[in-house]
């Protein structure tokens, strides 16, 4: 009886043991689970991080010798970042080429154009808006010019026609008064014989002998 009681007892103690090394087992397969999956994501905002530290760095227009130099004062080795040209030319020497933008993915990438082409691309640039502008501004000045020479012929035509008219009125007023002067009635008995009695002076037909009583009126 006393030797099945110390077995039970030994037993007992036995899947204590057991019990206690699985819990602790347990906990440390947690533990390095854990530190598999923190580790995981470590790498990950590594490299979310390297790709946000060179975009800081490498700004469009920047030379890119002097973004490497940063780059590298900052931690950054060539290996962890690409140039690449946009002609797929080799990036010989740093400072003759400019940045544009990075790329992001499994390794960012720098890209770059020579600073010659983009002085040049901006040189031409600058002489079409210069040949713009002078094209602009003899369109304009044409168009003015034009403007004033119409302008010019409307007024020659404004006073030829001014002109014509008051030659116009001259003729009349010379036929009328030729009329005045070509009409002649011997007496009043004519006069009232044309229907024209009576006659008052500057009429045509009007004759002083005819006024007998020099009032301006004749054959009343």
């Amino acid at each position: 009886m006393l030797n099945n009681r110390v077995r039970f007892g030994n037993m007992k103690r036995v899947n204590r043991a057991v019990w206690a090394l699985s819990v602790i087992l347990m906990m440390v397969l947690g533990l390095v689970l854990a530190g598999c999956s923190g580790s995981s994501d470590g790498a990950d905002g590594k490299e979310e991080s390297t790709y946000s530290k060179i975009v800081a760095i490498a700004k469009k227009g920047r030379s890119l010798a002097d973004v490497k130099d940063e780059l590298k004062d900052a931690g950054f080795s060539s290996s962890d970042y690409e140039v690449k040209s946009d002609t797929d030319k080799m990036v010989l020497r740093a400072s003759n080429w400019v940045v544009q933008s990075v790329e992001d993915g499994d390794k960012p990438v720098i890209n770059v154009r020579k600073a010659s082409d983009i002085a040049q691309e901006e040189e031409a640039k600058k002489v079409a808006e210069e040949k713009k502008a002078a094209e602009e501004a003899a369109a304009k000045k044409a168009a003015e010019e034009e403007a004033a020479r119409k302008a010019a012929e409307e007024q020659a035509a404004a006073q030829a026609e001014a002109q014509r008219q008051a030659e116009e009125a001259a003729r009349q007023a010379q036929q009328q008064q030729q009329a005045q002067q070509n009409v002649h009635y011997a007496n009043c008995s004519e006069v009232r014989a044309a229907g024209a009695a009576p006659l008052y002076q500057g009429q045509p037909g009007y004759n002083g002998k005819l006024d007998r009583d020099h009032d301006g009126v004749a054959c009343e």
